[in-house]
């Protein structure tokens, strides 16, 4: 994303606004039976304390776990252990195989696929905020089934067969290693055991038992096989997620726009994943800290 001064003054508006996080309350434990799993380094401290406390508000989590960044350091962890006294850390080297790609959000998948064999992970990325109570996730945890974001109207999963001659027509003049991996589904697989769609990683979830290392290794074999090193680069975490919610038994595409990124909301939306390109396009990204901010103190 091209800096601009634009660009500049609205982060420093949302930098100031989140400042306000450290003023509420902090996250008492919850009822509900799933843990809500992060990754996070030492810049994003602030804005993940604003995306669990406006997410645990209306789903509170009995369990909350950071994968640590390299870069999270001694005060990060006492301000996120104040605001989240049931937090647990997790060292991302902990998570770390090598059957399976290193860094790209790799570690976070990786711990997922170990928390999930108690129960279910709700996986938030520190840049999402959740301004109602999300309903289709509260239906989804309850049923047992997984989910991810969508990124468009209308998403259905479908075959790795339909979804890999889809991604030929749209990606012929394109090196996007997604777009790649995508096109390849029906070589990756061949018995048509899994299933896809093109969600986003930032917010998903994963039903208890929905899929273990074992099968993070089998896909990372299979893909490295058919793209050699270029399978280590960023992109093929989120193809893989994309890959576990979809093949997971009832998995579910969160309905678009009432789950989207700001420039596609509306009167209905109930949470937002500010995404890298729009983020500081405007001011409000900080107004939306300002209002949750006020909330969580009322």
């Amino acid at each position: 994303m091209k800096t601009t001064l634009t660009t500049r003054w609205h982060r420093w508006q949302f930098e100031r606004a989140v400042r306000d996080i450290a003023h509420t309350p902090a996250i008492a434990p919850g009822a509900m039976p799933y843990t809500a799993l992060s990754m996070v380094q030492h810049r994003d401290v602030l804005p993940y304390l604003l995306a669990l406390k406006s997410f645990a508000r209306f789903l509170p989590p009995s369990e909350v776990v950071v994968v640590a960044d390299p870069t999270l350091d001694a005060n990060d962890r006492a301000l996120m252990r104040e605001h989240v006294p049931l937090l647990e850390f997790r060292e991302a080297a902990e998570f770390r195989h090598p059957g399976i790609p290193m860094g790209g959000c790799w570690e976070r998948l990786s711990a997922i696929s170990e928390r999930v064999q108690r129960q279910a992970v709700v996986q938030l990325d520190a840049d999402t905020v959740a301004l109602q109570r999300p309903a289709d996730v509260a239906d989804a945890l309850a049923a047992g089934v997984s989910f991810t974001l969508g990124t468009e109207d209308g998403q259905r999963i479908a075959s790795t067969h339909e979804m890999a001659a889809r991604a030929r027509q749209q990606t012929e003049d394109s090196d996007h290693i997604q777009g790649r991996c995508e096109a390849l589904l029906d070589q990756l697989d061949p018995e048509q055991r899994w299933r896809y769609v093109r969600g986003c990683a930032g917010f998903a979830g994963f039903a208890r038992g929905a899929f273990d290392r074992e099968m993070l290794i089998e896909i990372s074999s299979r893909m490295r096989a058919l793209i050699g090193d270029d399978w280590n680069r960023w992109g093929t975490e989120q193809f893989t997620s994309n890959l576990v919610v979809s093949s997971s038994p009832g998995g579910r595409v969160l309905p678009h726009p009432r789950y989207c990124a700001p420039h596609r909301r509306t009167a209905e939306t109930v949470f937002l994943h500010f995404i890298g390109y729009v983020r500081y396009t405007s001011s409000y990204y900080a107004d939306v800290s300002r209002r949750v901010c006020t909330e969580l103190r009322g």
